[in-house]
């Protein structure tokens, strides 16, 4: 069984086995992840890949403005070992990078809404747990970023012109995911996000960068207010108090508007 995690997705073996099995389990002679518009993941092997390739590359800037959640698309079909075969594309259910599934089948084995939900789980679950620490692609770094710099922007559109940015960076959490299993590693992020939730007010957001880095974004805190706010902030998971970092950033439209800075800020801490 051929497993191919993108060296830009930092997983352990269970993850990736994990999914690997369940995209063996609905009879999927191919089964590709992407993550914004990167391939990050692939089970199987097909003669097809290169013209697969080149379909997804100039597709997929529409799917992204036009695909449905959890609606699949058959999108192109051939004979390979004397089996007419079938690849479909889903779009799953996301935050701020669309998720995209392809599965190629035989002919006629259609999956019903309960494997696809079951699918889409797994996928989320290592799109989730993921995304590498090591690795700063640019094109994931601008995938995730530029619609949290939109969002940014509305906030300095009114009376606020200024704000912070603060990044919490956890201590590593893989060690954790393997012996705990799929769904005990969720919980424990989960946790995190719902103290972060606790803490953000109505005009602000967080967004989880990695299962290491998340930030909160603060319009019209001061720096002084922020560590006060923070400096005493602790994530409670299980029968765990798990350390991390804490770097507060101001942020005004300014820095918004400049590439360089607003970049030198995220990349730093992504």
């Amino acid at each position: 069984m051929h497993l191919s995690p993108s060296p830009s997705i930092q997983m352990t073996d269970y993850h990736s086995r994990r999914l690997g099995l369940s995209f063996a389990s609905v009879g999927a002679h191919l089964g590709w992840v992407y993550l914004g518009k990167e391939l990050v993941y692939e089970f199987g092997r097909t003669n097809e890949e290169e013209s697969i390739r080149k379909l997804v590359t100039a597709s997929l800037s529409h799917w992204i403005r036009t695909m449905p959640y959890l609606t699949p698309a058959v999108i192109h079909s051939f004979q390979e070992n004397g089996r007419e075969l079938e690849l479909s594309v889903v779009r799953l259910p996301e935050g701020e990078v669309p998720v995209f599934v392809l599965v190629l089948l035989e002919k006629g084995l259609n999956l019903v809404p309960r494997n696809w939900e079951d699918l889409s789980n797994q996928v989320l679950t290592f799109c989730a747990t993921g995304i590498s620490l090591r690795e700063k692609n640019l094109l994931d770094f601008e995938t995730i970023t530029e619609p949290i710099r939109k969002r940014m922007g509305k906030a300095f559109m009114g009376e606020t012109k200024s704000g912070v940015i603060a990044f919490f960076h956890l201590q590593d959490l893989s060690p954790f995911f393997k012996p705990m299993g799929v769904i005990k590693s969720q919980e424990i992020l989960r946790e995190v996000t719902a103290t972060l939730h606790k803490e953000t007010k109505v005009n602000e957001f967080n967004f989880q960068l990695n299962p290491r880095s998340y930030f909160l974004f603060c319009p019209g805190e001061t720096l002084d207010g922020a560590n006060h706010r923070f400096g005493s902030l602790y994530f409670p998971s299980k029968h765990l108090i798990l350390d991390y970092k804490l770097k507060i950033f101001p942020i005004d439209a300014e820095i918004l508007a400049d590439d360089a800075k607003f970049s030198s800020i995220f990349l730093e801490n992504f």
